[in-house]
């Protein structure tokens, strides 16, 4: 299934990520697809657009989140690594738009800057209980 989807306005594109591992950007006007590309080696949870920039942000079950260059047909520059399970959600910070978070089945919520692979802080969103159950 396709997971996540996001308009680039600006350039009247609809982009999408699904389970294939495939990105898919379309023109929303015309309905053609635009360019369709393998992101990651697992399913594709998230999608964030860059305010500004022509970025897009990817997360996936691989545990990597990807900075895809529009401008430059879609090239990859940089992977952000530090989660220890999958990565199902991805967003630009709304006040620094060079600073986002990602959050991950691994309990965490990471801080990351656009300038560094790895995450600026990580937070401790969820612990989970376990319980031995006894027949």
């Amino acid at each position: 299934p396709v997971r996540t989807a996001k308009f680039i306005t600006r350039n009247h594109w609809l982009v999408a990520g699904a389970d294939d591992k495939m990105i898919r950007v379309y023109n929303y006007e015309t309905l053609k697809v635009i360019k369709c590309f393998e992101g990651h080696s697992d399913f594709i949870r998230s999608l964030t657009v860059h305010p500004i920039l022509p970025y897009v942000l990817s997360a996936s079950d691989d545990k990597l989140i990807k900075l895809w260059n529009w401008q430059e047909d879609w090239v990859n520059v940089q992977v952000f690594e530090g989660h220890n399970h999958y990565v199902m959600q991805v967003l630009f910070s709304p006040k620094d738009t060079n600073t986002f978070a990602s959050a991950s089945l691994d309990g965490t919520i990471k801080i990351w800057n656009l300038d560094s692979n790895w995450p600026q802080s990580t937070l401790k969103a969820h612990e989970a209980k376990k319980e031995l159950i006894a027949l």
